[in-house]
């Protein structure tokens, strides 16, 4: 869950971003959603450190928080190199995917 969520945060970062968003949509968005997608990213992080120390704890959540990031990161990565069409469907589906899991997981 937390590499999933991950994920999503890195693809806000990424999206945020001029260059990026015209490399990943062809349309143009106002300045208003443009204005919220950095603090929504920022908020999208905590949330994942959050979720990391809770699930993990204060001794090794930190750590999984920077390698789930970096693993993250490399795929944002691949993904705008190769297909950057692509990264909205996985930054929507994989939060998804990670919700269902964490609730299959209390079953």
């Amino acid at each position: 869950m937390l590499l999933l969520m991950s994920f999503f945060t890195m693809s806000l970062f990424c999206v945020a971003m001029t260059k990026h968003r015209k490399q990943v949509f062809n349309i143009n968005f106002n300045n208003t959603l443009v204005l919220t997608l950095r603090p929504l990213a920022w908020l999208s992080l905590l949330g994942t450190a959050y979720l990391s120390v809770e699930f993990y704890g204060w001794s090794i959540g930190p750590s999984l928080l920077v390698g789930a990031l970096s693993a993250a990161f490399f795929s944002v990565v691949l993904l705008l190199t190769y297909r950057p069409k692509w990264l909205p469907g996985f930054a929507v589906a994989l939060p998804v995917v990670a919700i269902v899991n964490y609730g299959w997981s209390f079953s």
